[in-house]
């Protein structure tokens, strides 16, 4: 292999391993950072149908963003080598914190698990499914946050890892009952994978385990898991119901998204309790096999490895047990297995009816209609778009095929969220500031609307009055009404008398005590001496405002004398006569 993939990605060290690729550090030489690469192993770039399932998986899990998420960033191909550019996190992976330090507390696993969560709640809104939740798989940096990574690979190489790998002995402690069936997955397979790792977080051990991967699959379908709280005497009541219910064998009866996980455990964070929901004799018989069969299982098993033993080993042990595992699995599911099949899809099936904007007695009229229930545990939030006490939403949504019996779950509106209104008519707050105070507050800057106070004596702009009043309960997206000071109205004044005034005296008195705006002309007059008012526009008496412009007229003098030339004509002969 080239140092150097795609004339961009300059490997460093390797990292890490598994069964379907090696993990190296690299320099992305294009971007000036450190990621990581992950490499197909050799035996799986021969298959082209897998390396086309792989690279379709890996792009939509690039559209993943998300702060608990290991970011993709390219996937490519040099040559014969196939590999995944991801971004490099230094920490450890979470296996490695459970050999160490597990049991871990309350807070710890809490806090880990509702990072988890978001990771999984944030991937099932865009529509991918892991399917290989494990600790191996999540990643821990040095500040304690939360990185998973290989979203969606799983579903690209779950059959390949069946014919090329013992991989997936790794992962059957923590495989979904539906998983081991072999039957189609759903979110819910996710969310049992974490309840596995809480659980394990809690006790530092997996609820099951065994010699073999496929006595540890038949335990998922068959047994019970010890509560936590036997093994750690710390694991509260709340946490263990959370748990339990997470790791329910039949999907009915586990959270049905991962924003439900995600509520409850914020409500064990909270110190709230989480009622136990799991009827567990239920839940056994929903994926009960019988006990003949897992005796044959047992027996066939002890024969296929005391056969293996007379043989000298050529190829893993993993990779020549598949074919019995396989032909297992169609036993169970053909045999006894059947049975609780046959229970699972008999129930029938109907669908969700439109039920938002109804009552919680409306709805429940109209769910029993199509042989459904309401889930008893509602839940309510504030919602501004929906009168209190009617459904803003189901979970699953109108139309979704479902079981009959199933209870939907609802929520309903409290209606739109409320705030205390606050005191802003101090005298001192400007409407700019009210406004963005109230933002601030939740309120919705494009439902407050001002209106001016012509008669108030406080400055322009402040806030004299508002509705509603303060200290009000008052919807967030409701309408708030400010009323504000136009400022104080100037009544009109008789224009002053600054005739015979310096130009210097009346303009100080009309801008300064009047607050009028002047301009200076000046004519010759015989009247009034040089440099003083002559005259004023408008005249003294008028009435005037403050800001209006007036014109002051200043006397240059009397100018010079202008003689009728008759008269000048006249004195020339005179002149001439007295000569």
């Amino acid at each position: 292999m080239s140092k150097i993939l795609s004339n961009r990605y300059e490997i460093i060290e390797k990292i890490g391993s598994g069964g379907m690729a090696i993990v190296y550090k690299a320099k992305d030489l294009l971007l000036n950072r450190i990621v990581a690469i992950k490499i197909l192993h050799e035996q799986f770039t021969a298959d082209e149908e897998f390396v086309r399932r792989f690279r379709r998986e890996a792009q939509s899990a690039a559209s993943l963003s998300h702060a608990n998420i290991v970011s993709i960033y390219d996937v490519g191909k040099d040559g014969e080598t196939e590999y995944i550019v991801m971004e490099h996190i230094e920490g450890q992976n979470l296996k490695d914190i459970i050999r160490n330090y597990a049991p871990l507390s309350t807070e710890q696993t809490l806090e880990l698990g509702i990072q988890i969560a978001e990771a999984i709640r944030h991937a099932h809104e865009h529509h991918i499914i892991h399917r290989d939740i494990k600790p191996h798989n999540i990643l821990v940096t040095e500040d304690g946050r939360i990185k998973v990574t290989d979203f969606g690979i799983a579903r690209a190489v779950s059959a390949a890892t069946m014919t090329h790998t013992g991989d997936i002995v790794g992962s059957v402690h923590y495989l979904s009952p539906e998983q081991a069936r072999g039957i189609q997955t759903n979110e819910q397979s996710d969310l049992y994978s974490l309840g596995i790792i809480l659980y394990e977080l809690l006790t530092g051990k997996v609820p099951y385990d065994g010699e073999t991967p496929i006595s540890i699959a038949l335990k998922h379908l068959q047994e019970l898991a010890v509560p936590p709280s036997k093994l750690n005497a710390r694991v509260s009541p709340a946490l263990e119901n959370l748990v339990m219910r997470s790791i329910a064998k039949s999907p009915d009866q586990r959270y049905a998204t991962a924003k439900d996980l995600l509520q409850d455990l914020r409500k064990v964070q909270a110190g709230l309790p989480v009622d136990k929901t799991v009827d567990e004799d239920q839940d056994l018989e929903s994926t009960r096999v019988h006990s003949s069969l897992r005796a044959g299982v047992n027996s066939a098993l002890a024969s296929e490895e005391k056969e293996a033993g007379r043989k000298k080993a050529k190829v893993p042990l993993f990779r020549k047990r598949w074919p019995w595992v396989a032909l297992l699995a169609l036993v169970l599911i053909m045999g006894g297995g059947w049975v609780a099949l046959s229970q699972w899809f008999n129930v029938g099936t109907t669908t969700v009816p439109p039920l938002v904007g109804k009552t919680i007695q409306e709805a429940g009229y109209f769910a029993e209609q199509k042989g459904l229930s309401l889930d008893p545990n509602t839940q309510e939030e504030y919602n501004n778009d929906m009168e209190k006490g009617k459904i803003t939403r189901t979970d699953p949504e109108e139309g979704a095929v479902v079981k009959k019996e199933r209870g939907i779950k609802v929520w309903v509106s409290l209606g739109p969220e409320q705030a205390r209104i606050p005191n802003l008519k101090t005298g001192d707050i400007t409407q700019e500031a009210a406004i963005n105070f109230l933002e601030s507050q939740g309120f919705k800057r494009d439902n407050i609307v001002a209106q001016e106070d012509q008669n108030s004596s406080l400055p322009k702009g402040i806030v004299v009055e508002q509705d509603p009043a303060p200290g009000s309960d008052w919807p967030k997206n409701g309408k708030i009404t400010l009323t504000v000071s136009a400022g104080k109205v100037d009544e009109p004044k008789p224009m002053p008398n600054v005739i015979s005034r310096s130009p210097a005296d009346a303009k100080a008195i009309l801008e300064q005590q009047y607050e009028l705006k002047v301009i200076v002309d000046s004519e010759n007059s015989t009247e009034y001496p040089q440099d003083v008012v002559m005259a004023t526009d408008p005249k003294p008496g008028d009435m005037v405002k403050k800001g209006d412009t007036v014109r002051i007229i200043i006397s240059r003098g009397p100018g010079p004398i202008a003689f009728n030339p008759v008269i000048l004509g006249h004195v020339a002969k005179l002149d001439k006569i007295a000569q």
